[in-house]
């Protein structure tokens, strides 16, 4: 597109472009992709006694009086307001001009937000004429993101102001027809001008509608590319779908796998044995047996010459994988050969575990961030693991894969997500879906209560520790704050350490340890040295602790839904039955929604699909920040509809069936988009 500036729109000089450049916006074609965040509707007037506080005020009603200047302030205008029965306070901020504008016994439209202060105060309204108003019923007023130096209505004109370099600039159609009619798309050009200047719903909705269908279209159709690429390059790295070897691993197994982790594993070996390179997410609930899932792939990887990698983000987790993958292939005729690597080990060491990967002598490896080092190099890499892989930079998966050539690569996600979601955070992997847990695992029971019932809950867990099990206690702080109430996990460490001195052991965790400090009580707690464990979310990436069975979380409305379910998942891990208490110490009914949600169900995906709405994408997997969700007009969630109308027309367009000129178009929009986002794709 035309990179035209902003100083080129009539009006817009050095200190607008200032404020401007503040939002990012430096083109015309920035401002006009500045989408409204938000709408009021201009609705009918109503009575000053039926106003709802929480939402916008529209009434009409009539100045007593002029506005005269609160007190001593010359900045703030005050006024009275009636509609002949009721009367309100009104205010307005740097508004001396109005006392020469507005007069007294005048009716107008006032349209704003009630004063927060408590009082019975419209504060800073726009003021509209009656005639003026009841034109505009039915339409709709963007709002926008704004900086200091640019009003609403300032940005409102800018943005009009930029509509007549459309016709320059490259928003011409680049669907092929078909696609358009097929899924009633509104003209580009059109919903470009609508969604900034709707005139009323209908209008709103087909813009959104199609700029929505746009954002999701075009990522996906580069999603597309990228993975048509992928599989167009051959490797040599070929996993034999061997049965005998695949029955060899499974007869050792101290479990059956389920029908879900067999159909998982098919899918992976299928695509391991097809002369492409895979790269795949295995997505799964918690304690739903993703590990074994990779631990199978990896035999049956090492078993066709090649080696295998693991890395986890914790040293702890790292070693009970070690040990609980030894447990298992070491009952084979003739086991692959194991090593760990952790930064924890002695320089001899990690000199030794080098010399064992690069002659071939180690099959797997599992390991930490030690696996990055440029020392680590394999003799012939041809599987990578990456586990709790949002704890993971892409880069380091990277980094990772180019130990090899033509590297199978393996994502194992601890967080449930949802597989819209799912698909554009990973949307250069394909995914496969764990959906059932393992047999024997009872559901965890759920209480929500409140701090009236800790006594109570102190007493659950002293007696499943009578039983010789263990407890968690979680709490979202490592020191007090003045600003909030919350519990601290030193304090209130010490507190639990007190409560339970001459029955059981307890420690404390939180994240602001060393590494070795935190490595050695969580040591202890697995070995059951220790009985309760008082901690922060931590332990929320964790090590698989069987006779854990009860675990309470202090002020859990300060928590994510999705963090809650992960933190949950560190029980019932055995086929003991276990416990997860939820302290509520809010009575808002926000909190009390929330704690419903999770207390009532077990179902990881639908949980995080709840987060999704409550919390957003940005919040929820702390991308608000990354830049990973650019998506300008589209919402993940409350769009799904549109996001499988997208997904439907990349699969049906044939660029073979398309004219050159409709070819060329959509070639043109896909790699302008992929230039602009390939970063942003971490691909």
């Amino acid at each position: 597109m035309p990179d035209i500036s902003v100083k080129n729109i009539k009006g817009v000089g050095a200190k607008t472009t200032q404020y401007l450049d503040k939002l990012g916006i430096r083109t015309v074609n920035d401002l006009l992709k500045h989408y409204p965040v938000r709408y009021l509707e201009y609705k009918p007037p109503t009575k000053i006694g039926d106003i709802n506080k929480d939402e916008d005020v529209v009434i009409k009603a009539t100045l007593t009086k002029t506005p005269t200047f609160g007190g001593s302030n010359k900045k703030v205008l005050t006024a009275k307001l009636t509609d002949y029965i009721d009367v309100i306070d009104v205010i307005w901020y740097n508004s001396a001009y109005l006392r020469m504008t507005l007069r007294a016994g005048e009716t107008y439209v006032f349209v704003g937000k009630m004063s927060k202060r408590g009082k019975n105060t419209l504060e800073h309204p726009t003021i509209y004429t009656v005639e003026e108003y009841e034109r505009k019923i039915g339409s709709f007023k963007p709002v926008y993101a704004l900086t200091a130096g640019i009003n609403n209505n300032a940005m409102e004109k800018l943005v009009k102001s930029a509509f007549e370099y459309i016709p320059d600039m490259d928003f011409k159609e680049y669907l092929p027809q078909p696609i358009v009619k097929r899924f009633s798309l509104e003209d580009r050009e059109v919903a470009i001008k609508n969604i900034h200047n709707p005139i009323n719903k209908g209008c709103l909705f087909a813009a959104k509608k199609r700029l929505s269908f746009d954002d999701f279209f075009r990522f996906l159709y580069g999603m597309r590319l990228l993975k048509d690429k992928r599989l167009r390059v051959k490797t040599k790295n070929i996993v034999a779908n061997d049965k005998d070897t695949l029955n060899e691993i499974k007869s050792v197994l101290p479990f059956t796998l389920t029908g879900s982790q067999d159909n998982v594993i098919e899918e992976i070996l299928h695509d391991m044995s097809s002369g492409t390179v895979t790269n795949r997410l295995i997505q799964g609930d918690v304690g739903s047996g993703k590990t074994v899932v990779a631990l199978i792939c990896l035999y049956m990887a090492v078993r066709s010459g090649f080696q295998g990698v693991v890395m986890v983000p914790t040293e702890v987790l790292a070693k009970q994988h070690f040990k609980s993958m030894c447990d298992i292939l070491n009952k084979l005729d003739n086991p692959p050969k194991i090593g760990i690597l952790t930064g924890s080990m002695t320089k001899k060491e990690h000199l030794l575990t080098y010399e064992k990967i690069e002659s071939g002598e180690l099959d797997i490896v599992i390991g930490t961030h030690a696996l990055l080092v440029e020392n680590v190099k394999f003799k012939k890499l041809g599987l990578v693991v990456t586990d709790e892989q949002h704890r993971f930079g892409v880069r380091q998966r990277s980094t990772l894969s180019d130990k090899g050539e033509d590297v199978h690569v393996l994502v194992m996600s601890a967080t449930p997500i949802p597989r819209t979601l799912a698909i554009i955070l990973y949307g250069d992997l394909d995914i496969s879906t764990i959906e059932s847990k393992p047999v024997g695992r009872l559901p965890i029971k759920n209480a929500v209560i409140t701090e009236n019932d800790r006594e109570k809950a102190y007493k659950h867990i002293l007696l499943e520790i009578k039983k010789g099990h263990q407890a968690y206690i979680i709490c979202p702080m490592v020191e007090e704050s003045e600003n909030i109430e919350a519990e601290n996990v030193l304090d209130y460490g010490k507190k639990i350490a007190d409560k339970f001195s001459q029955n059981c052991k307890v420690e404390v965790l939180h994240g602001r340890m060393h590494q070795k400090e935190k490595d050695d009580i969580m040591s202890r707690y697995v070995n059951k040295e220790t009985d309760i464990l008082v901690s922060t979310t931590v332990i929320e990436v964790g090590v698989d602790v069987p006779n854990a069975t009860v675990i309470m979380i202090e002020n859990a409305e300060r928590f994510g839904l999705a963090t809650l379910h992960q933190l949950r998942g560190r029980v019932g891990r055995s086929g003991l039955q276990s416990y997860a208490i939820f302290v509520r110490t809010s009575n808002s009914k926000l909190a009390k929604q929330r704690l419903e949600i999770i207390g009532n169900s077990n179902d990881g995906f639908y949980i995080a699909s709840k987060d999704l709405v409550l919390r957003g994408p940005g919040e929820l997997f702390g991308l608000a920040q990354s830049g990973e969700l650019d998506f300008g007009v589209a919402d993940i969630y409350n769009d799904n509809d549109i996001f499988e109308m997208a997904k439907e027309a990349v699969n049906v367009i044939q660029c073979d069936n398309m004219g050159d000129d409709e070819k060329d178009k959509l070639e043109r929009e896909i790699n302008s988009y992929m230039d602009l986002h390939y970063k942003k794709l971490a691909l």
